[in-house]
């Protein structure tokens, strides 16, 4: 009788873990999602401009800025107040430079995402990229950026990840089918 009830418990023990690794195996497995957002950033602060002209040539302009405002997404690592801190050089007779900078979306509670932003520009126009990682659940975010930027106002119009083709963007969420991509 002791080893029927021995038998019994052992062969439900060994179901109720096999059923906690299958559960586990599949909260695991990871994800790709399809995420967006739209920003504006129209308080730029901290800048510092200066310019320089070649020679018989055209002038260039240097800046350093921190641009604030808000992103809108439904995703809640993507929604909340917008921080970037960026440099730019602008070629002031054709419009064509780049951009380079870090980011940071302080989402609701503990979902927040921050990472990098490059973008050429022409025109006052943006056109690049966000890099970075979400947090609440944790995840590495890849998205196309475009919009207008000027040094002075900041962005206007800005998408993170919306569009088709290069402006569409991606949050990886690690698992066991899904690898981080660390990129340098």
């Amino acid at each position: 009788m002791r080893n029927k009830r021995f038998i019994v418990l052992a062969a439900l023990t060994v179901a109720a873990l096999a059923s906690v690794s299958i559960a586990a195996a599949v909260v695991n497995s990871g994800s790709v999602a399809g995420v967006s957002a739209t920003f504006n950033t129209p308080n730029v602060a901290r800048s510092v401009q200066k310019t320089c002209k070649v020679n018989g040539g055209d002038s260039f302009t240097y800046t350093r800025a921190t641009y604030k405002g808000a992103a809108v997404s439904t995703d809640a690592r993507l929604n909340g107040p917008l921080v970037i801190w960026a440099q730019s050089m602008v070629d002031d007779t054709t419009g064509v430079g780049a951009l380079i900078g870090n980011f940071r979306i302080n989402g609701v509670s503990i979902h927040n995402t921050y990472g990098r932003i490059e973008a050429a520009l022409s025109s006052g126009q943006a056109s690049g990229s966000f890099r970075g990682h979400g947090t609440g659940p944790w995840g590495e975010l890849f998205a196309g950026l475009n919009g207008s930027f000027t040094a002075s106002a900041g962005f206007a119009s800005g998408n993170l990840g919306t569009g088709s083709g290069a402006d569409t963007g991606v949050m990886l969420h690690p698992g066991a089918c899904v690898r981080l991509i660390y990129l340098h």
